[in-house]
């Protein structure tokens, strides 16, 4: 029944995926992985979780911003309570507030019904939210699984907490010879990684290995190129191309960099001198800003870009790795092996949640996803290999 499923798992969760492992090299005894090309791609599997029990940052801020304006004569007391309860268990919200439409309506309707040492105990915990969003790194948290994210995903594009199960599929017989679970609802940041698992399980790398414009990263593409792993991405559609675009002719990628001088020159003879250096929050490097001082003389400046203060062009580390992988897609082999990405990875997602009718997860937590996807690659590297 159920329960000697749940304790099998239980028991063996950790073995799961020295099994998908075996079953990869086993393939590679019985000469059933090419390593001639490699396709990756990820799918987004929902949580085994209500959205009802969700807690969103909006709505903990809306409701500390009722909070203060209702005990505005008790806040200064609140800090020193904290630190008096400071040693007690972390504060969790109420019972009757841990209801998504509950914690709505209580935002909508006020907090009348609670006492003053209710609303200083709700301060509280609410700050510990907050806290525990910041930790996360997130803006929304499913209070059945805390580990799952809120992604858009499945043909009507809605947003469900769930997983990001990422897969690598080889070419010959479409086995699976890499299989990952992430909590980022992105791509972009798993392209080396999962070559590597596939060099982890196989013993060996692909000659090529092909991804869609989800996984398309700079920073990537360069770990890729320094671990000698070649790589063919699709670009992105906003790659090379100006925020203010209205003509093709004046997309980044037709303005020339002139390393000797640090410097740009657009497509009419105009200099783009260096200008300064931004950092982002959400990038580990740095980008040179160079701008056009001469916009106001030419007779293209509508065409080329909307800034009042002139054309801008962003220069970051990985612009001549980019500009390498542009140029391999201008042949006609490499688009040919490109267009073969989806005939080779989907079809094994479409068999999985098609035909197995996989569409949830049954277990809560990164470890407990990630044992139950490589115990479903395992699954479909098993057929392939009976049918062998």
């Amino acid at each position: 029944d159920h329960n000697t499923l749940w304790r099998f798992f239980r028991n063996n969760r950790l073995c799961i995926k020295n099994v998908f492992k075996q079953t990869v090299q086993l393939a590679v005894k019985n000469d059933m992985i090419g390593f001639a090309l490699q396709a990756v791609d990820g799918t987004k599997v929902m949580a085994d979780v209500s959205k009802r029990r969700s807690l969103h940052k909006a709505d903990i801020n809306r409701l500390i911003l009722s909070l203060d304006e209702s005990l505005e004569e008790v806040l200064s007391g609140i800090e020193s309570r904290e630190e008096l309860e400071s040693g007690l268990p972390e504060y969790n919200l109420p019972l009757e507030l841990q209801d998504k439409e509950k914690l709505k309506e209580l935002i909508k309707n006020g907090l009348d019904e609670f006492t003053t040492e209710d609303k200083v105990r709700l301060r509280s915990s609410l700050n510990t939210c907050l806290e525990q969003f910041d930790s996360e790194e997130t803006s929304h948290l499913s209070l059945t699984d805390k580990e799952s994210r809120l992604m858009k995903g499945g043909s009507n594009k809605t947003s469900e907490f769930s997983y990001n199960a990422q897969s690598i599929v080889d070419s010959k017989g479409q086995l699976v010879v890499g299989a990952k679970v992430s909590q980022s609802e992105s791509d972009n940041h798993h392209l080396t990684e999962m070559i590597d698992e596939s060099k982890e399980n196989t013993g060996n790398l692909s000659q090529e290995t092909v991804a869609d414009a989800g996984y398309f990263s700079g920073e990537e593409l360069h770990e890729s190129a320094e671990k000698g792993h070649s790589v063919l991405v699709n670009l992105s559609s906003n790659v090379g191309k100006s925020q203010f675009k209205k003509s093709d002719r004046f997309f980044k990628d037709k303005f020339k960099y002139d390393k000797s001088n640090d410097q740009y020159e657009c497509p009419l003879g105009k200099v783009l001198k260096y200008e300064r250096t931004k950092c982002r929050k959400d990038r580990h490097y740095s980008i040179r800003l160079y701008r056009c001082k001469s916009f106001r003389e030419c007779p293209c400046r509508d065409e080329c870009s909307k800034d009042k203060h002139g054309r801008v062009i962003e220069r970051s580390p990985f612009e001549d790795v980019v500009k390498k992988q542009r140029d391999r897609q201008k042949d006609s082999k490499n688009k040919k092996l490109l267009s073969k990405r989806k005939v080779i990875v989907e079809p094994v997602f479409g068999w999985i949640k098609h035909n197995l009718g996989f569409r949830r997860w049954s277990y809560r937590g990164l470890d407990s996803v990630n044992a139950q996807w490589n115990m479903i690659c395992t699954s479909v590297n098993l057929r392939k290999l009976y049918k062998k």
